[in-house]
């Protein structure tokens, strides 16, 4: 008797439909989770953009509470404005509702406004008026609210209680079971503290200059691979009882094109690797970075500037100051700025890193130094000190006597000015008056924070 197998085709091509099904739900699943996402991602995005106009809007406009010069104050205001208009867009992208930051989108709106007014009025020569001045430090103030309650949203962001894409979805279901994490709660939170809403690691403060298409300070002949190699083992810090061998990786094009040098030690340990870039022309070393294990701290971050200091003058950077520094981790980050006949010259600038551990020159990035570095012919200050000092707004407390400096002005003139400090609402603040002309050239916020000293 013939068993009957007529069943087998309408279940393979059954088994082939549910796997075909199958297959298609899971890149469907696929697809979805991808899309989703790069969504999540958009609105990420938007959102740390919004964080970095609202910190850049705070800062402005604290520049623009000891500013003098009409001039500067122009620039300051059309800033205010381009961060305003750029934040009022990445707000927008956020998806949470229009009500739950109307005060938000107000105060961005009437910020830009104001600013944009007053950017015409200073580009015709006016300065602000005592009143402006009182509305631009209302301003500020609701500004450092804003970014407070950011911080917090970040914060939420951050740990996971907070996801945006969790706005998309249209459950309200979800809405009512997940309604503490999501992101409308955070920003209701930082609405309802708009009501008091007015009726408004660092790289050195000057880098413009880093764009200039030639180094001015490296002079000498060319250099063989074998010249660099040797210029790279003498000038790393090397650690006691250790050997280390060099070899040439290949050459580097780039601003200042240089032999990458590659150094090992014998023995191998603590997963040092160090790389350092030497101009081709003069053979100077450009940069420098060791990769190995950093322990626990072991010397301060004054140790460590006093270290950095020592190590450039043995390699034959003189005159050198530091400036300011930053603490990432256990490396201390010190920028110095070379001096010539008691000005500083804030072009030549060297950035240098050094393990907290036991104090090992760890990084260097003298890029800036070797593409300004030379000897000046500086021009006598028409100004003194006090005179320029003068120049500065009557609002600021604690000046500093003043001292001269050069800073970049374009990427091919410098300015010879009298650098101030001052404070104002505990506010710290950087202020460059020309000592030719006595114009107020630039003022920067000196930002105090656990990790160091920057300048913004």
């Amino acid at each position: 008797m013939k068993r009957p197998y007529n069943w087998i085709l309408p279940f393979a091509l059954g088994f082939l439909l549910l796997a075909g099904t199958a297959w298609w739900g899971y890149g469907q699943m696929l697809s979805r989770r991808t899309a989703e996402t790069a969504l999540s991602n958009k609105y990420n995005l938007a959102f740390y953009n919004l964080v970095n106009n609202l910190q850049n809007m705070e800062i402005i406009l604290s520049k623009t509470l000891v500013g003098q010069e009409a001039r500067e104050d122009a620039n300051l205001f059309m800033q205010l404005w381009q961060e305003s208009v750029a934040a009022q867009g990445n707000l927008g992208q956020i998806p949470v509702s229009p009500a739950d930051v109307a005060r938000t989108i107000k105060f961005l709106n009437q910020v830009g406004g104001y600013a944009r007014t007053l950017a015409v009025q200073s580009a015709e020569g006016q300065s602000k008026t005592d009143g402006q001045w009182q509305t631009l430090k209302r301003l500020y103030s609701q500004a450092r609210r804003l970014n407070t309650e950011m911080d917090r949203v970040e914060a939420d962001l951050s740990s996971g209680r907070l996801m945006l894409s969790e706005l998309r979805r249209e459950s309200r279901w979800v809405l009512r079971r997940q309604g503490p994490r999501l992101a409308d709660n955070n920003f209701q939170t930082m609405d309802r503290n708009m009501q008091q809403f007015p009726t408004l690691i660092y790289d050195g403060p000057f880098s413009d200059h880093l764009a200039r298409k030639q180094p001015l300070g490296l002079e000498g002949p060319r250099v063989t691979a074998d010249q660099a190699r040797n210029k790279a083992l003498a000038f790393i810090d090397q650690r006691p009882d250790v050997t280390y061998i060099a070899n040439v990786a290949r050459k580097d094009s780039g601003r200042i094109p240089v032999y990458r040098v590659e150094a090992t030690p014998r023995p191998a340990g603590e997963g040092e690797r160090i790389a350092l870039g030497v101009s081709q022309q003069a053979g100077q070393v450009v940069w420098m970075i060791n990769s190995r294990n950093i322990g626990d701290a072991g010397i301060t971050a004054r140790q460590a500037g006093d270290r950095a200091a020592r190590f450039l003058e043995e390699r034959g950077f003189k005159e050198m100051e530091s400036t300011y520094y930053e603490t990432r981790g256990n490396v201390a980050i010190y920028n110095f700025a070379a001096t010539q006949g008691g000005v500083i010259l804030y072009p030549d600038l060297i950035k240098i890193s050094v393990a907290l551990d036991n104090g090992q020159v760890t990084g260097l990035d003298a890029t800036g130094y070797w593409m300004s570095h030379r000897a000046r012919k500086l021009p006598a200050p028409a100004l003194t000190a006090e005179q320029a000092r003068g120049k500065l707004s009557p609002r600021l407390d604690n000046v500093t006597p003043g001292r001269l400096a050069l800073i970049p002005k374009t990427p091919d003139t410098e300015v010879l000015t009298y650098e101030f400090q001052g404070s104002l609402d505990g506010d710290v603040f950087l202020i460059y008056i020309n000592a030719l002309t006595g114009e107020e050239e630039q003022v920067l916020r000196v930002i105090r924070t656990n990790n160091g000293v920057l300048t913004m």
